[in-house]
């Protein structure tokens, strides 16, 4: 018998190990380093996600490339793998997260940071984003790797290591801030075991909890957005949002069971094939696609405000020690009259449409095969415009008021972590309004000509299909996700000193809320009220103009799309 032979039961189990030690051994360096810089967020997670993509790249043939136990939870719980494996998976997972912490401490010769929530943040506010963006992560991981439908039997999709990975980038500045951004048990629980944090284990388990939580509420909207995976299951749910569609995929955890013998895992019997092709052909019906709006644009509006929360606070504090205050343009100062270095100011600013551009391509990835993955009403309002689908022609209200929900329930996040905030002031919140030296008319002009491109690369990417154009993408090629991702990081760097780099009517509207929110009894008065009012339905307004604007650009580009078939005249 050869060596091989011997190692072969033991290879899926070393490559899972090896990946998750690389990713948490680049964390735990860039986590250490990071504890003396200010505001570098945006640069430790890209770190940690081009880790993540190389190891999810380098082992997916072999493990699957998990490399997170919330993850190896999330497939369990959703039947894509045994739970005899799952289990050794977490083990192996957080194993390799104690060996990794563990290396990195005797190479750096330094403690390593504590396991808890940062200054003015309490355990449910760090809890809660951990929960957020680990349920995100692992939505992410369960449409790109093992959905049905992104994944056809002998084509699997290309673009999962850099869907998965952007989460990251994603959930790391927004939660730094307030719990570290771990969203990986096994850096959670390898930083308190190595750091010798016995007196933080609860907030660890606790934060670990949250994690899996997270994952548990990623498996069931998995089931909410492709009720196709129950159909292959052979559960029935019906077409309307109602509760018994929520119950059918609470129903479908497998929380003890196991999918099917570990002997027969990959392997598809003939009754599994019938059930999975056409589980492939299904369209999905309207609530899902409704449920897919409104979970993208919560996460994308969260993002944006988590980021500009921790943007604003670090930058009066770096500026002065001071709170902020907010003249009569909305524009930011500080009291004392001082400000922040140009180098760290930007730093920090970019950050935001950073975030927010990495959300929206991981989420474009994940949910396009569902509902096209707008997250946008301006985004949304051109696709109608444009009649490329005839679904977001029928649902087009319905699909922008789920964005709208979404928008707001993504504000009222955000405000609740930053309650309890000693120095978080209204001004520490997004603002609708120029930014300092510039005017409404450069606010509504960028706002107009950058949500334009946003919606119109939407509308190359995702809606262009048919012989005409043979050479154009789709959901189904590598480059459409990055292509609107890269669009909107592109465009909110831009407009970020100018209006704020909104792009997004669903942005504005969560701005607003948290606005008079924060704002309180003071923001119910009426002359608040009308200002407010007004700001929104610029922001609103043109932005709604580029949209609109983006469909008619759309139609003179692509004049065969609406050109009639002769055969189909006759």
């Amino acid at each position: 018998m050869q060596l091989s032979e011997y190692v072969l039961p033991f290879a899926t189990y070393f490559a899972e190990f090896l990946g998750t030690f690389l990713v948490v051994f680049t964390a735990s360096l860039l986590i250490i380093r990071d504890a003396e810089f200010v505001g570098s967020w945006a640069w430790r997670a890209t770190g940690i996600a081009f880790a993540t993509i190389a190891s999810i790249s380098a082992t997916s043939a072999v493990s699957g490339s998990h490399l997170n136990p919330a993850v190896s939870l999330a497939f369990g719980l959703s039947r894509k793998m045994y739970w005899g494996r799952v289990w050794k998976y977490m083990v192996l997972q957080v194993a390799a997260g104690v060996a990794a912490c563990a290396s990195v401490r005797l190479l750096m010769q330094k403690q390593l940071p504590a396991v808890e929530p940062k200054a003015f943040y309490s355990v449910l506010d760090a809890s809660l984003v951990e929960g957020i963006y680990s349920a995100m992560y692992c939505l992410v991981a369960l449409n790109c790797m093992v959905s049905l439908q992104g994944n056809p039997r002998g084509l699997r999709n290309q673009f999962f290591p850099l869907a998965v990975g952007f989460v990251i980038i994603a959930g790391g500045p927004p939660c730094s801030e307030v719990s570290g951004g771990f969203l990986n048990p096994a850096i959670t629980l390898g930083f308190c075991i190595v750091g010798d944090q016995g007196h933080n284990l609860p907030r660890a388990l606790f934060l670990a909890a949250a994690q899996a939580a997270g994952a548990t509420a990623a498996a069931i909207i998995f089931f909410l957005v492709r009720p196709e995976e129950l159909i292959a299951l052979g559960i029935g749910v019906g077409d309307g949002l109602s509760c018994n569609r929520i119950c059918s995929a609470v129903q479908a955890l497998n929380f003890c069971g196991r999918r099917k013998d570990p002997t027969v895992e990959d392997s598809n019997s003939d009754e599994e094939a019938d059930a999975e092709d056409s589980a492939r052909r299904y369209h999905p019906p309207w609530a899902a696609r409704i449920i897919s709006e409104l979970v993208g644009t919560y996460i994308v509006v969260l993002t944006f405000g988590l980021c500009a929360v921790a943007t604003n606070r670090v930058q009066a504090e770096e500026a002065g020690k001071a709170l902020i205050a907010v003249d009569s343009h909305l524009s930011v100062r500080n009291q004392t009259g001082g400000a922040a270095s140009a180098p760290q100011e930007a730093k920090l600013v970019l950050s935001t449409p950073y975030s927010t551009g990495a959300a929206v391509l991981s989420l474009t990835y994940s949910l396009a095969s569902v509902s096209g993955a707008h997250f946008n009403p301006a985004v949304t309002l051109a696709v109608v415009l444009s009649s490329r689908d005839p679904y977001v022609w029928a649902e087009g209200p319905t699909r922008i008021l789920a964005q709208a929900l979404g928008g707001m329930a993504a504000a009222l996040t955000y405000c609740f972590v930053s309650r309890g905030q000693e120095k978080v002031v209204s001004q520490h919140l997004p603002h609708l309004g120029p930014g300092r030296d510039y005017s409404w008319v450069a606010v509504n002009i960028s706002e107009m000509l950058f949500t334009l491109a946003v919606a119109y690369v939407v509308l190359c990417m995702t809606t262009v299909k048919g012989p005409r154009y043979p050479k154009a993408s789709s959901t189904a090629s590598f480059d459409f996700g990055y292509a609107i991702g890269f669009t909107v990081m592109a465009a909110g760097w831009v407009t970020q000193w100018v209006s704020g780099g909104m792009l997004n009517p669903a942005v504005s509207l969560g701005v607003a809320t948290a606005q008079v929110l924060q704002a309180g009894r003071a923001g119910l008065e009426p002359s608040n009220i009308t200002k407010m009012a007004s700001s929104l339905f610029q922001y609103v307004g043109w932005q709604c103009a580029g949209g609109g604007l983006a469909a008619f650009l759309f139609w003179l580009a692509h004049p065969l799309l609406y050109k009639k078939d002769p055969l189909l005249a006759k």
